[in-house]
């Protein structure tokens, strides 16, 4: 009987010591499935995919005033958000052309960061993908040169982004016009 009553301790203790664990650890074991994260995760985030590619893409379309590509990698229904301005891609992409017309030419310096959110559950407005990109660009005219950083943020459905909102300092933008 004591042995029984001592196997069974033994048990028991190895048993609540190998389920017993932190509840706020972050560590996971593989990052694959919503069950191998932190139960109090809302999401996941991606260094690399598709998406992520979109952006690029898309960025470089912007700084070239591209708008076959625009059209291409946009939803017919976006709606880019240009400094809290509400703008169709067409609209945005005549703020691009503008600048062109004025003598400016736009250019990507570099992608300081950019990552893809995933959650778990669609927000208030039904997206569950974000790319975050924080990139340097530049305008030159004539002899001018300013250097400025945006901020964007892009929510992707099936591929296409619906939305986009981009922070900059306006700035720099004029000065270049004058």
């Amino acid at each position: 009987m004591k042995k029984v009553l001592f196997t069974t301790i033994i048990a028991t203790a190895l048993f609540a010591c190998a389920t017993s664990g932190d509840k706020n650890s972050t560590t996971t074991a593989n990052a694959t499935s919503p069950s191998s994260y932190p139960a109090n995760a809302v999401g996941y985030t991606l260094d690399s995919s598709e998406n992520i590619n979109t952006v690029k893409k898309a960025i470089n379309a912007g700084v070239n005033s591209d708008t076959v590509v625009f059209k291409a990698i946009y939803a017919d229904t976006a709606v880019i958000y240009d400094n809290m301005t509400k703008q169709s891609v067409a609209d945005n992409m005549k703020l691009a052309a503008f600048f062109k017309s004025k003598g400016a030419v736009m250019s990507l310096e570099k992608i300081n960061a950019i990552w893809e959110t995933i959650s778990n559950k669609p927000d208030e407005i039904g997206i569950t993908d974000y790319v975050n990109v924080y990139f340097n660009a530049s305008m030159t005219r004539g002899t001018k040169k300013i250097t400025f950083r945006i901020n964007a943020v892009f929510a992707f459905v099936n591929g296409k982004i619906v939305r986009e909102w981009d922070t900059y300092d306006t700035a720099p933008l004029v000065e270049i016009l004058k």
